[in-house]
């Protein structure tokens, strides 16, 4: 399992991006997200993902350099196409979109089409919380592979949410989670390490619980997570995610998504520094309760995240065989120089 800096690996996935057809900025851009997402432990949502979108951009399904065009504009509202470019780009424009009609409205809310998919969600609400204002993103992702409660066929998609809660001297509360019981980059990880997943996760093609992460990609299905509870945020992902944007409803096609993203601006509503302190108040008391058998500490929803960045930027990023493999091999395809790396001294985190 190599190991590399994560500027390193920035430079080199940012190198493939322009090699595939990204001028300079887009490849940073998306190079920079994605390493974010490895450096986070998101490791579903991060280098992973570029033979895919290298493929699609070879295939025509993504669209280097394409600009999001605002397609209607109404007030503290707008929609926008995405043109299937890159989706980060498009993820990137919608929120601070958002944000700027957040500070003349007190709201702003976004809906984009014809997205594709745009990493680890959570860094659009926290440019939201960065700004000091709340961000939320709810995304219809590309399907379908999850089973309706109650069912064992593939019907709606893994449809993620994410929102970011300024602090006054504490981090943000950054939640990012699909409505599924495991997002699916996260059983691909699973299955590039040749590792078993939690029964309850996925159904195989016949419906039985299965452990191999393998069944997912063989005609089986995901779960949502919470039953009934995770189903019916599955739905709203999917209404507020496609439907509202003009997407379409279970129907939007391989590799697009629907994204709807908002932000509030704090000061609109309360005294920005009021708001503030009683969130560190909100944290800080929860950090200082007793934890449960078992569990060392109570931690505050970005916290796993954090630390693991702060680990990776002083230790490096560790990327299972199979996943290294697979992007050194789009990277000698488009003749892009591989930076040498060291072997891990353990395996990396989950």
């Amino acid at each position: 399992m190599p190991l590399i800096s994560h500027r390193n690996l920035k430079d080199f996935v940012k190198d493939i991006f322009i090699a595939s057809g990204s001028k300079p900025e887009e490849a940073d851009l998306v190079a920079e997200y994605l390493v974010k997402a490895n450096l986070a432990g998101v490791d579903s949502h991060g280098i992973i993902r570029i033979p895919d979108y290298v493929q699609m951009v070879e295939e025509g399904r993504m669209h280097p350099n394409v600009a999001p065009k605002i397609v209607r504009d109404r007030g503290a509202m707008a929609t926008v196409d995405a043109g299937l470019g890159y989706g980060q780009v498009a993820a990137k424009m919608a929120m601070e979109l958002a944000m700027k009609k957040a500070r003349e409205y007190g709201i702003g809310t976004v809906s984009v089409f014809n997205c594709n998919h745009a990493g680890r969600i959570a860094e659009y609400p926290i440019l939201a919380a960065e700004n000091g204002m709340i961000g939320l993103l709810m995304v219809k992702a590309f399907g379908p592979i999850v089973a309706p409660w109650g069912g064992k066929a593939r019907i709606l998609s893994t449809s993620p949410m994410s929102f970011a809660i300024p602090a006054k001297t504490e981090p943000p509360i950054v939640a990012d989670f699909a409505t599924s019981m495991s997002a699916e980059g996260k059983i691909r990880v699973k299955n590039a390490r040749g590792e078993k997943i939690p029964f309850g996760w996925v159904l195989n093609s016949e419906g039985k619980p299965t452990d191999n992460p393998a069944d997912l990609y063989n005609g089986g299905a995901l779960l949502t997570f919470g039953e009934s509870k995770g189903y019916a945020l599955n739905l709203l992902m999917e209404s507020v995610g496609a439907a509202l944007s003009g997407a379409g409803i279970l129907d939007v096609f391989a590799g697009s998504n629907g994204v709807f993203a908002q932000a509030i601006n704090i000061e609109f509503f309360s005294d920005v520094d009021e708001f503030k302190s009683n969130v560190d108040k909100m944290i800080k008391t929860i950090r200082a309760s007793p934890p449960a058998d078992g569990v060392k500490e109570v931690l505050i929803p970005g916290d796993p995240e954090m630390r693991e960045t702060r680990k990776r930027m002083a230790d490096g990023i560790n990327v299972e065989d199979k996943t290294w493999d697979r992007v050194v091999a789009v990277a000698v395809k488009y003749h892009v120089a591989v930076p040498q790396t060291a072997p891990s001294p353990a395996s990396a985190p989950h």
